[in-house]
């Protein structure tokens, strides 16, 4: 990198750098290429608004004695996030005391008036960037080349240093493996919240004592290597890597995008975000969940009102798509204002905690019993044996087809995991320490970058995982097989498939990354793919598989090439290693805290690329549809599905909009306009009185309740031997009965006893 200082050959570069005083040092150095308008000098630091305001006077007195125009101001050094941020201490300022002593404020006197203010003229020294690039000399004959095909494994998966850096779970990069292969890891994984900037993630496995954890991950990695060696075939020439340390001998490009145009399908200039929600959950699927949840209704009543005749279920009547239209306003509503409590949306405890007027738009009971039936297929056809995701397939199935026909991705698309939080039994719960939820129901999803709309997602259910087919796959891939289970490489094609030879470019992190993969990409799809890369995967070179803490000091790049892959090992705060099939070994820069900072440039389009589904993930959870608590596992789903949806629907609805909808407001106005129309499209009364019928024919063979003087008994709260009583009975009978369940159960039963 620029102004690097001079290496000295033969003298190490001090402590903890793995150079230790009087060791020779005799690799080859040169300054880093820089990118056309990157400053080979760093610009001096600029103070950010922040910064100045923590050096304000926090406590100014005039002298009594002394002279007059001189203030006595008292104040406090700057105070920052992160000690490497401190800016240099002033002249007069006083270093920080050690912990458990209070400051002790070094007075000392400035100029002082209205117009000029406080003045301090000492000039920021500039900050030099000591990074160097270490050219890796590899020969085709020194770089370990697979040559031999017929034993069928890799020397460089067999035979691991244990001090090799590799990317150990990073925080945001999704690295995890399945609770029954480790289910010792969680307790070793950092459980901060996720960044998503790369060089704050610890990458070398120095300081980890347990490496049955290391064994593991080399374990998941062997399996995805081996998934891609069986795509390729045995003889190829895809297997051979020609690696060597010269920037001139990777040729590369980035593949041309020949999609003509991104976004919507659909003309979007005068849809309201209604017409936008209906193009996904249209009038079919809406049917569809009428049909199957008033199916389900009914096998609950005639499984629960024999045994509980007073139950919610015991008034259920068939549900109609404005009804569920409603139901689903209902959910937005409730995650625009959350209340942990879901009868207070209904009754509030206090007048003053009422939130709204659910009332109006659905009756509590009716909201729950609709809650209780929600149902998305018929039990009757379920396989045999069933399938884990049998309950919930149909939605996935209708919104992965819709997701893809209504939007086109632009080039730069992403896949990573999401997590979303269930802490019940489930035989396919996940526990991924890095994520914020922590343990749940994992899925992989293909997301566009900048914006995050999710193009396709497909839920992990464990070992035994069966992939989707998809269009233009082979059916036998879709089907359960002898393939190594969690085969990341598969998850990758599978979920890409339809968008080979486009040109688009392919960002993941290192769960996903290998050299084969890369290249399968980029030689047989026209895909480009760049992100992380662990170094214990196949086919790395092993001069980069040395790189550690130790043995490379910070700025260091250390690098090698193919003619189509270029792979950097970067020495930040730890160790980067990165892979790319189109970025050149040049360096660019980056403003940040007011620090000009140089970065290889394959990292810095990795930080503005990567977080497109950590991006949709963090607009979701502002608005958690899905509840913390629930008892189906495949109804919160159902929820998470709906909330991604609304977040698809405001993407395709802001796209090449003057005047973009903020999130909220975009959901404020759906629920809304859902409410609207399904209040609009139900039957209205005529306002025209009908026709009385005669009183004869109205009282004939009715049974009408009545009211008693006292309450008493009621005959089949009685008989099932609960204490209740009732001041109601049925005037035609003589029967005393609740008003509520028991009046409609007891001649219900009356009408279906066969006369004697």
């Amino acid at each position: 990198m620029p102004d690097a200082p001079e290496p000295q050959r033969g003298r190490g570069k001090g402590k903890g750098k793995g150079k230790g005083r009087g060791s020779e040092d005799s690799r080859m150095w040169r300054p880093c290429p820089l990118l056309p308008g990157v400053p080979t000098v760093p610009p001096p630091r600029v103070r950010q608004s922040w910064e100045l305001q923590q050096q304000r006077p926090i406590d100014i007195t005039a002298e009594q004695e002394g002279e007059d125009d001189d203030i006595e101001s008292y104040f406090l050094p700057d105070i920052t996030e992160d000690e490497e941020m401190r800016p240099p201490l002033l002249e007069d300022e006083e270093a920080v005391p050690s912990a458990g002593t209070p400051p002790q404020a070094k007075k000392r006197k400035i100029q002082f008036s209205p117009s000029m203010g406080i003045i301090q003229a000492t000039a920021l020294p500039q900050n030099i960037v000591p990074a160097e690039i270490e050219l890796l000399g590899f020969t085709p004959s020194s770089t370990g080349t697979r040559t031999a095909l017929d034993s069928g494994r890799s020397n460089y998966s067999m035979d691991i240093d244990i001090d090799m850096e590799r990317d150990f779970i990073e925080p945001g990069e999704g690295s995890e493996v399945d609770e029954g292969d480790s289910a010792n890891m969680v307790g070793m994984i950092d459980n901060s919240l996720k960044p998503r900037r790369i060089d704050d993630f610890p990458m070398d496995l120095d300081s980890i004592a347990e490496h049955e954890v290391v064994e593991v991950i080399q374990e998941l990695d062997n399996a995805a290597d081996e998934v891609l060696r069986n795509v390729v075939g045995p003889e190829t020439d895809l297997l051979h890597f020609d690696w060597r340390g010269e920037p001139e001998n990777f040729e590369s490009v980035r593949e041309a995008f020949t999609v003509p145009s991104t976004g919507p399908t659909f003309d979007n200039a005068d849809l309201i975000p209604l017409d936008v929600f209906f193009k996904i959950w249209d009038a079919d699927i809406i049917a569809y969940i009428v049909r199957e949840t008033n199916r389900y209704g009914a096998q609950l009543i005639r499984s629960t009102i024999p045994s509980k005749p007073n139950s919610r279920l015991s008034r259920w009547k068939d549900v109609t798509s404005d009804e569920i239209l409603r139901f689903l306003a209902v959910l937005m509503l409730q995650s625009l204002v959350i209340d942990y409590v879901e009868r207070e949306y209904w009754y509030a405890v206090i007048e003053e905690l009422q939130i709204g007027n659910f009332k109006e738009i659905m009756t509590y009971n009716r909201f729950i019993v609709i809650k209780r039936c929600l149902h998305f297929i018929d039990n009757a056809t379920l396989p045999v044996p069933p399938t884990k995701l049998d309950k919930i397939i149909p939605i996935i199935e209708h919104l992965n087809k819709k997701f893809k026909s209504l939007y086109v991705l632009e080039q730069n698309i992403a896949i990573d995991e999401s997590l979303l939080l269930w802490k019940g039994r489930l035989s396919f719960a996940q526990k991924i320490a890095t994520k914020r939820a922590r343990v749940g129901i994992k899925s992989y999803e293909l997301c566009e970058s900048r914006t995050g709309y999710l193009w396709q997602m497909e839920v992990y259910t464990g070992k035994g995982h069966a992939h989707v087919v998809q269009d233009g796959e082979p059916e036998e891939r879709g089907q359960e097989s002898d393939e190594p289970e969690s085969a990341t490489a598969q998850i990758v094609l599978n979920l890409t498939r339809p968008l080979f030879d486009k040109g688009h470019t392919l960002i993941m992190d290192n769960f996903y990354n290998a050299p084969l993969l890369s290249r399968i990409l980029k030689v047989q799809h026209k895909t480009d793919s760049m992100g992380t890369l662990r170094l214990n995967r196949e086919f790395v070179p092993e001069a980069l598989k040395k790189k550690t803490k130790k043995n490379m000091k910070e700025g260091e790049v250390a690098f090698s090439t193919t003619k189509d892959l270029s792979v950097v090992v970067w020495m930040d705060k730890n160790i980067v290693a990165m892979i790319s099939s189109f970025h050149h070994i040049e360096v660019g820069g980056i403003e940040k805290y007011g620090y000009y900072r140089y970065k290889p440039q394959v990292v810095l389009d990795y930080n503005f690329s990567m977080g497109g589904i950590d991006h949709k993930d963090q607009m979701l959870s502002a608005y958690p549809i899905e509840r913390s608590r629930n008892i189906i596992w495949y109804k919160k789903l159902f929820r998470r599905l709906l909330n991604v949806s609304m977040h698809n629907a405001l993407v395709m609805f802001n796209h090449n909009r003057t005047h973009a909808l903020r999130h909220r407001e975009f959901r404020l106005q759906l629920a809304k306009q859902l409410l609207q129309s399904s209040r609009s499209a139900a039957p209205s009364r005529s306002l025209a009185p009908a026709a009385r019928p005669e009183p004869a024919a109205c009282i004939r063979d009715m049974h009408l309740p009545g009211k008693n003087t006292k309450k008493q008994r009621c005959k089949l709260c009685y008989s099932a031997k609960v204490q209740r009583s009732t001041v109601w009975r049925c005037t035609t009978c003589n029967v005393n009965l609740c008003i509520v369940g028991c009046y409609t159960v007891y001649h219900i039963n009356l009408a279906q006893t066969p006369a004697v």
